[in-house]
């Protein structure tokens, strides 16, 4: 879901030993560290009193997400998620922390978005995955096929341990969660290492810390989603995420721009990708929610937008059509 978001302030290269900003008796430099995680390039900028700790930190938090990555990821056949969607259903089994709860925050995502996110779109993620790589939708069988194992309600959960899955087929996608829910863990593992003026970059989705110094309102952050005009924000220890069509879609039929472009966002109700070009940005808490949400909102659109943010005190969505 990555569009193009870009931090602006207090950003830039690594910046080395005399930046000379106090914080008590400590003097703080910037630092800036950058990994390909679960696809995507993730980059963490703190300030530290040395290099070492930055380092020593930074590394702390990317393993973090890569921890998460083994659990989450439905690109990867040895991942937790995929391991499960392939054990016995109708059983209980045992699951790690993580994996429950963010299935746990996927479901109220679902219930609060009357069904346009859905974490059990799996089969009909991979679907569209094949039809950007041949240009050919579907055929009505395999749709249907996969549409009848997606479903919450499939997914039964026991307390933070246990679940289980009532339909063999399914899949488990945490696309539209996982990175944001990655942030936050990250943000967290730096907090607790002591480095809270922090900003975690991934991939369109963004978790600030306490403010840079020098801008005591927040991080600065630039969105261009490719559909609506640029928009500036100020944030501090607050999320925002972007979804939207701008670099993945696939065009079908017609030619030299006269067929439907199709979305690599599926609207779990229908199992097809979305024909309208569209772009959400929200502004939430917490990474996960904002992540969700951005992913919720460009299936309903703004007309289902607004009722959306209601559901979520203190969140903000902005959703805008193209032409």
């Amino acid at each position: 879901m990555l569009l193009l978001v870009a931090a602006v302030a207090g950003c830039g290269h690594r910046t080395g030993p005399g930046t000379d900003v106090r914080d008590g008796q400590r003097t703080l430099d910037r630092y800036e560290y950058a990994r390909v995680l679960m696809g995507t390039r993730c980059r963490i900028v703190l300030f530290a009193g040395s290099e070492q700790e930055a380092a020593d930190a930074g590394a702390k938090a990317f393993d973090r997400i890569a921890a998460l990555e083994s659990v989450l990821s439905d690109y990867r056949a040895d991942s937790e998620a995929s391991v499960l969607v392939g054990l016995p259903v109708d059983q209980w089994h045992t699951v790690s922390p993580d994996l429950a709860e963010v299935l746990e925050l996927s479901r109220r995502v679902f219930e609060a978005s009357d069904g346009a996110f859905d974490p059990t779109v799996g089969p009909l993620t991979k679907l569209w995955r094949e039809t950007r790589r041949t240009g050919q939708l579907p055929d009505g069988s395999r749709l249907e096929a996969a549409r009848a194992v997606v479903g919450p309600g499939f997914v039964e959960l026991e307390g933070r341990a246990r679940v289980r899955l009532r339909k063999s087929g399914m899949g488990l996608d945490f696309g539209g969660i996982g990175k944001g829910y990655a942030a936050d863990e990250a943000l967290a593992v730096l907090r607790h290492e002591g480095f809270a003026i922090a900003l975690i970059d991934f991939g369109g989705d963004l978790v600030a810390g306490d403010p840079p110094p020098g801008s005591p309102q927040g991080w600065a952050v630039e969105v261009r989603d490719g559909v609506g005009e640029v928009r500036r924000f100020l944030m501090a220890n607050r999320a925002l995420a972007t979804s939207g069509d701008l670099e993945q879609f696939v065009e079908i039929g017609g030619g030299g721009g006269q067929g439907v472009r199709y979305a690599h966002i599926v609207d779990p109700r229908t199992g097809l990708g979305l024909t309208r070009r569209i772009a959400a940005t929200v502004l939430a808490e917490q990474g996960w929610l904002a992540d969700a949400l951005a992913s919720a909102a460009c299936v309903l659109g703004p007309e289902g937008s607004d009722r959306l943010a209601s559901r979520f005190p203190g969140v903000v969505i902005e959703c805008v059509v193209g032409d």
